[in-house]
C-alpha cells in the first residue's frame, strides 16, 4: 500500500495543476483566415482555435493550405520560406502593423503558379502583456516568400498577409 499512496500523490497533485492551467486561460474559439482570390500572389487559407492567456494568444490551425495563383504577373518559382502569425493593431494612418509576432515555422517550400502546399496541423504562441486591449486588435497570418527565377541581386523577401476579422476578439466575449 505504501507503493501506490507516492503515484497517487503524484497523480493528484499533476491533475490538480493542470485543472489549474485551465482556469487561466479562456475557452477555445475557432478562427478562419483567409487571402484566396485576393490579389496577392501568394495566397493562405487557414483554420483553428485559439486561446487568449494572460500572457499570451495560443493557436492551433488544424488546416493550412498556401498556394500561388496563376494570375500574377511573376510567373516563376518562388520559396515559400516562411510563415508567422501575429497580433495586428490599426494605425493613426488608417493603416494597420504588427505589434507582436510568434515564432516561425520554416518551410523552405519551392513552389510555382497553381501549385498549392497544405501544411499540416501548426501550433503559435503570440506573446502579449495581460493589459493590451484585444478589441483593438486581430490575428494575421504572414507568409514569407522570395521569387527564385531572377538575377541573384535582384532576389529580395516579399511578404504576403491573410488576417481574420477585426472583430475577432470582440466576438470571444
Amino acid at each position: 500500500m505504501r507503493k501506490r499512496f507516492p503515484a497517487l500523490f503524484v497523480l493528484l497533485i499533476i491533475a490538480s495543476s493542470m485543472k489549474g492551467q485551465g482556469a487561466s486561460g479562456s475557452d477555445a474559439r475557432p478562427f478562419s483566415i483567409s487571402s484566396l482570390n485576393t490579389a496577392f500572389a501568394m495566397q493562405g487559407d487557414f483554420d483553428g482555435e485559439y486561446r487568449i492567456y494572460p500572457d499570451r494568444i495560443e493557436l492551433k490551425v488544424t488546416k493550412a493550405n498556401i498556394s500561388i495563383s496563376e494570375h500574377c504577373p511573376y510567373k516563376g518559382r518562388r520559396l515559400l520560406s516562411a510563415v508567422k502569425v501575429g497580433l495586428a493593431t490599426g494605425t493613426d494612418a488608417g493603416r494597420w502593423k504588427i505589434v507582436r509576432g510568434s515564432q516561425e515555422f520554416l518551410l523552405e517550400q519551392v513552389m510555382s503558379p497553381g501549385d498549392r502546399h497544405s501544411l499540416g496541423e501548426l501550433y503559435f504562441s503570440i506573446p502579449k502583456d495581460a493589459s493590451v486591449d484585444l478589441s483593438k486588435h486581430w490575428l494575421v497570418v504572414q507568409m514569407e516568400d522570395i521569387v527564385l527565377d531572377v538575377p541573384e541581386e535582384k532576389r529580395r523577401k516579399g511578404y504576403a498577409f491573410a488576417h481574420s476579422g477585426r472583430d475577432i476578439f470582440t466576438q470571444a466575449k
